[in-house]
C-alpha cells in the first residue's frame, strides 16, 4: 500500500511539474536557448522526482570536474530515474540522447525538444546529425550523457557497451567521464508498476581526454570505460 501511494503521489506531482516545465522551456528557448534559466527549470523538474520518492543520492567523484567544461558522460542504465539523478549530480548541465519516437509523446516531446535534447533516429542513425547537435550543445556550455548499453538492464547485470558515445567523443574531442549508478533499479525497475524507496549511489570517474585520438582508439576507449564502471558496480554496492 505504501508503494502504491508513493507511486500515485510521484506520478501526480511529476505530471504537474511537466505541465509547468514544458511552457517554461518553450518560452526560455525562444528567447535564449543557452539561458541558464533552462537548466534551473530542468533541475527543479528533476528534483520533483527525487523529492517525491525520498531519494537523496550519495555522490562521489574520483577527481574534480570543472563545471565550465563539456564532457561525454557514459554509464550503466538501471531505471528511468537515472537521467534525473545524473542531471542533479553532475556539475555541468547535461543533455541526453533521446530516441526520435519520444518527440511524438504529447507534452513530453515538446519539453525535450525545447530543452535541447539530442534527437536520434535509431532506425537510420546519422553521426553527422548527432555531432552537429552535440556541437550546438557544447557551444551552449553543456555536456551530454549516453547510456552505451542501449537499454535499461532487466537483470541488474552490466551489458556490453556500444561504440556510439565513444565515436562522438573522439570526433568532437570531448573528454569521457564514466559513471556508475546503483539503486535506481530497485526503486523503479524496468517494467515495474510501483515505485519504492531506497538508497542511490553515483560514482563519477576522472575525465578521460580524447584529444588526438582517432577511430582506432574508439574500441579501447569503450572497453576502458566499461571496465571502470564494472569495477565500481562491484566495489560500491548500495
Amino acid at each position: 500500500m505504501i508503494a502504491f501511494l508513493r507511486t500515485v503521489l510521484t506520478l501526480v506531482l511529476t505530471t504537474l511539474a511537466t505541465l509547468v516545465a514544458t511552457p517554461a522551456f518553450v518560452i526560455v528557448a525562444r528567447k535564449d536557448p543557452a539561458s541558464p534559466a533552462m537548466d534551473r527549470v530542468a533541475a527543479l523538474w528533476a528534483k520533483v522526482w527525487t523529492i517525491s520518492l525520498g531519494i537523496r543520492p550519495e555522490v562521489e567523484f574520483d577527481a574534480p570536474i570543472p563545471p565550465d567544461g563539456s564532457y561525454v558522460v557514459v554509464g550503466n542504465h538501471q531505471s528511468n530515474l537515472d537521467p534525473m539523478c545524473h542531471y542533479l549530480a553532475f556539475p555541468s548541465p547535461l543533455r541526453f540522447l533521446a530516441k526520435k519516437e519520444l518527440y511524438s509523446v504529447p507534452v513530453f516531446g515538446s519539453a525535450i525538444r525545447a530543452a535541447g535534447m539530442i534527437e536520434v533516429d535509431r532506425n537510420n542513425p546519422s553521426m553527422a546529425s548527432i555531432n552537429a547537435q552535440v556541437a550546438e550543445t557544447v557551444a551552449r556550455g553543456r555536456s551530454i550523457i549516453v547510456y552505451p548499453e542501449g537499454h535499461r538492464t532487466t537483470t541488474g547485470e552490466l551489458g556490453s557497451f556500444k561504440k556510439g558515445a565513444f565515436v562522438i567523443a573522439v570526433q568532437t574531442g570531448l573528454p569521457i567521464v564514466p559513471v556508475a549508478i546503483q539503486g535506481t533499479g530497485a526503486i523503479w525497475p524496468p517494467g515495474g508498476k510501483l515505485m519504492h524507496r531506497g538508497p542511490v549511489r553515483l560514482h563519477f570517474g576522472e575525465p578521460i581526454p580524447t584529444t588526438g585520438m582517432t577511430m582506432d582508439d574508439v574500441e579501447p576507449l569503450r572497453d576502458r570505460a566499461r571496465e571502470w564502471v564494472a569495477e565500481k558496480l562491484t566495489a560500491d554496492s548500495c
